[in-house]
C-alpha cells in the first residue's frame, strides 16, 4: 500500500512531474535547512510546554523557562546534520551567528507565548485533547493518507474541537499566502479527516494556523505581535474546495489499483519553479523557468 502525505500532495499541485522525479523515479533530495530544524524544534517546545498547560497547570507554565530546552533540541538537530565528507570535512546546515539568531527569535516567539498564551490557547473549560494527533485513512485502494495533527483541544462546554498547526515564518503570511489553497488546505482537509475518524458533525470543528514569527515590524506606535492566528474560511463550501484539489491529487497520481501513475508533466511557473528542489538538474527537467 503506498503511503501519502501532504508534503507530497503540496509537492504535486505545485508541479506534478517534480512530486514524479521524487516519490516515484526516486530522486531525493534532502531539503533539510535551519528553518526546517528550527521549525522542528519550536514545535517540540510549545508541544511540550502545552502539556503543563492542560495537564499540569498553569501556574507551573508560567514559570518554566523554555529557552534552554529550544537551544538544546536545536543544537541537537544541527548537530544531526552535519555532513562529514570522505576528506574529513565538515558541511554546516549554517553558520554559529545565523544559528544563534535563530535561537534568539525562538526565544522571542516563546516569551509571547508563555505572556500571552490565553489569547492564543483558551483554557477555561477546555482541555487538551491530543498533540500530533495520528491521521492514518485510506483515500483510495492501496492508498493511506498519514499526517499528524499538531494540537487539538475540546471545549467542554458546547463540545467542539479545535485543531491547530503550528507554523513558522519570517514575518507573517501576506494576503496572498491566506488565500492561497494549498497552504490553508491541510488543517481544511484534517477537519474532513477527523470527522469522519470520530464520526462527528464537522460543524462541532474549528481549525485555527498559529503564525510564528521570527522577525517583527517595529514602529513608536505600534508593534505586530509575535504570534498571530489565522482562521481560514472553514465551511464545508471551503473544505469541499480543498477535498477536490486533494483527490484530484489522488485520481491523477495513482490508478485504481494504487499504483503510481508516472504521466506527470511540468507545470511551470515562476513560484513553482524558483522553489523547486530539480531547477539545477536540467537533465530531469528542461522546462523550468528562471
Amino acid at each position: 500500500m503506498n503511503k501519502i502525505s501532504y508534503s507530497q500532495f503540496s509537492m504535486w499541485a505545485n508541479c506534478p512531474h517534480s512530486w514524479k522525479l521524487k516519490y516515484i523515479d526516486g530522486h531525493r533530495i534532502d531539503d533539510t535547512s535551519i528553518h526546517t530544524i528550527f521549525g522542528t524544534a519550536m514545535h517540540e517546545v510549545i508541544q511540550e510546554w502545552l502539556d503543563v498547560l492542560y495537564n499540569q497547570s498553569e501556574v507551573k507554565a508560567k514559570t518554566i523557562y523554555m529557552h534552554d530546552t529550544l537551544k538544546t533540541k536545536l543544537l541537537d538537530l544541527f548537530k544531526e546534520n552535519i555532513i562529514i565528507h570522505e576528506s574529513g570535512e565538515k558541511t554546516f546546515l549554517c553558520d554559529k551567528p545565523t544559528l544563534h539568531e535563530f535561537y534568539e527569535h525562538g526565544c522571542e516567539i516563546l516569551n509571547y507565548i508563555q505572556s500571552n498564551y490565553k489569547k492564543i490557547f483558551p483554557t477555561d473549560n477546555v482541555k487538551l485533547h491530543s498533540i500530533e494527533f495520528p491521521l492514518e485513512i485510506e483515500v483510495k485502494t492501496n492508498v493511506k493518507y498519514i499526517g499528524f495533527i499538531d494540537i487539538v483541544t475540546y471545549d467542554v462546554t458546547n463540545n467542539t474541537y479545535t485543531l491547530y498547526d503550528l507554523k513558522t515564518s519570517k514575518s507573517g503570511w501576506n494576503d496572498y499566502q491566506k488565500k492561497d489553497l494549498v497552504k490553508i488546505g491541510q488543517l481544511l482537509l484534517y477537519k474532513r479527516f477527523f470527522a469522519k475518524q470520530f464520526n462527528i458533525s464537522e460543524k462541532d470543528i474549528s481549525v485555527e494556523f498559529i503564525i510564528l514569527k521570527r522577525t517583527i515590524f517595529e514602529t513608536a506606535q505600534y508593534t505586530i505581535p509575535r504570534v498571530s492566528k489565522f482562521i481560514p474560511s472553514n465551511g464545508k463550501p471551503s473544505v469541499d474546495k480543498a477535498w477536490k484539489l486533494f483527490t484530484d491529487f489522488v485520481d491523477t497520481g495513482f490508478d485504481g489499483e494504487g499504483n503510481y501513475n508516472p504521466n506527470q508533466l511540468p507545470r511551470p511557473s515562476k513560484d513553482a519553479c524558483k522553489f523547486c528542489k530539480f531547477k539545477d538538474k536540467k537533465n530531469l527537467c528542461s522546462v523550468g523557468i528562471e
